[in-house]
């Protein structure tokens, strides 16, 4: 656009100096056609006066000479009527002789040029401002995800990739699309590089909406809701076998079950795969072991509205993830947590299993057990986030641990905390109250030090009690109570 702006200041002036020659020869023209057509009338009425007077007795020579001195009188008139013009022509020619800038600035006051010509450039010159301020006015815009706080994660196994950025490919081409942001090339949309078509290059006219891909691992990230809400990460944690997937894969069945008209499973194959493990979990079939891995794949829940807009990703962790080898690695999910689900598995400790007047031996066999007690679970958790997040040793790490009691069906173990009728709620008084009475019954049973590790460390924090199995009502759905507590928990945390 400068350089445009540019090259009509140059060409104004050249444009200038063609009228002004034109002009020149124009007026030569002018005194030229002045004086012919004074010759001609001049004639024609020496005509019209010889032929109104002529006659056969007065042809002489006198009568022409008569004629010759009206026409000179009359060629001398025009000559006075056109002497002024033929001066100012003259001197007008002989500038031109001896071009000099203030003879075209004289040109130019004359003409008014001096101020029509720069309306061309000043419009040029306006339009490259608007337009390299609606760039960076849109550049601005185009950080929406940035403060929107939305990370660019990536759910998919062995990657977790955060960035602040995604990688785009041509929606009618397929190719892969370096730098698809609003620039030079294009405020709104561009051409593709590849097959020419226009791309939409800002988040604010629906770039997102081409497809996607993860700038580290390569795979595809058509979700829906990815990219446009932000991100909250919940970590279900705990020893093996103690239930966590059996818990999740409820929790989160029940979350789309009665939030289904804004709450979506972001990929229909986990949905599936969902809904039907809850439904055997329901029936008393449990879910097989979950192999740990450095980063499973995530499950996301695309979340609409009423609880806020964000992208749920939950990430189960799997068996063995607090051994002592793996405490001290950390798992990319780690880094992202808004909040930690830590399930524990009651009839492996002792001062439960006394209190319920039962041992466990006793317990029925189609259930399996935790390997480790509720003490090892949380010192080892603890070593994890301390390596982590080293600058939270003395003031508490800042994620919010929901404290989830499993297998409460059995020994009716619910009725001996107090919560048996405890069913869905979205009251905050009933989650505080629910974890107070799970809480005081932890104490009476003996495990002061898992309570005390979990107040004390944790700046936020609460205990639910729950079965994943169906009542005598048919329905679990006070499994869904830890999962609410910490969406409305969590996405308070910057």
């Amino acid at each position: 656009m400068l350089a445009l702006s540019a090259g009509l200041f140059i060409v104004i002036p050249l444009l200038a100096c063609i009228i002004y020659g034109l002009l020149t020869l124009l007026g030569y023209l002018a005194l030229f056609l002045s004086w012919t057509i004074g010759i001609i009338v001049a004639s024609v009425i020496v005509g019209l006066i010889s032929s109104a007077i002529n006659n056969d007795s007065y042809n002489s020579e006198d009568a022409n000479s008569a004629y010759g001195i009206v026409w000179l009188i009359l060629a001398g008139v025009v000559y006075y009527f056109s002497y002024e013009p033929l001066v100012w022509t003259s001197n007008f020619l002989l500038s031109l002789i001896t071009p000099s800038w203030n003879n075209l600035m004289w040109f130019y006051e004359q003409s008014g040029i001096v101020y029509w010509s720069w309306i061309p450039i000043s419009v040029m010159v306006l339009f490259g401002m608007v337009s390299m301020a609606t760039l960076l006015v849109m550049r601005l815009l185009d950080w929406r995800p940035h403060w929107g706080k939305i990370r660019f994660i990536c759910p998919h196994e062995n990657c977790g990739h955060s960035a602040s950025s995604i990688v785009y490919k041509c929606p009618y081409c397929g190719e892969v699309l370096k730098e698809l942001r609003p620039s030079r090339y294009g405020i709104f949309s561009m051409p593709c590089p590849h097959c020419g078509n226009s791309i939409r290059t800002s988040w604010i006219n629906g770039r997102n909406k081409n497809p996607k891909i993860c700038p580290n691992c390569q795979k595809s990230l058509d979700y829906e809701g990815f990219g446009d809400v932000p991100e909250m990460v919940y970590i279900v944690e705990g020893s093996s076998k103690s239930g966590k997937t059996s818990f999740l894969f409820q929790a989160m069945n029940l979350l789309n079950k009665h939030f289904d008209s804004f709450i979506r499973f972001s990929d229909s194959e986990q949905e599936y795969r969902v809904r039907l493990q809850a439904e055997q979990i329901g029936n008393g079939r449990f879910c097989p072991s979950t192999p740990h891995r450095l980063c499973p794949k995530a499950y996301m829940l695309h979340c609409k509205k009423t609880l806020g807009k964000f992208l749920a990703y939950f990430y189960d962790t799997g068996d063995n993830s607090l051994t002592a080898i793996e405490a001290g690695m950390a798992e990319p999910y780690y880094n992202l947590a808004n909040g930690i689900f830590l399930v524990i598995d009651p009839w492996v400790e002792s001062g439960i299993v006394k209190a319920a007047g039962k041992r466990k031996k006793s317990l029925p066999s189609a259930y399996v057990y935790a390997k480790q007690d509720a003490n090892a679970v949380i010192g080892m958790l603890c070593n994890k986030l301390e390596r982590i997040y080293p600058d939270t040793f003395n003031s508490g790490f800042d994620l919010p641990i929901c404290v989830v009691v499993t297998k409460c069906d059995l020994n009716n173990l619910k009725t001996s905390i107090g919560c048996a009728s405890n069913r869905l709620t979205q009251s905050s008084e009933q989650w505080n109250e629910h974890s107070r009475m799970v809480e005081k019954y932890l104490l009476r049973c003996g495990m002061y030090n898992f309570v005390n590790v979990v107040k004390t460390r944790f700046k936020k924090s609460a205990f639910f009690a729950v079965s994943v199995l169906r009542d005598s009502n048919n329905n679990c759905d006070e499994t869904l109570n830890p999962l609410l507590w910490m969406t409305y928990n969590a996405k308070e945390r910057s």
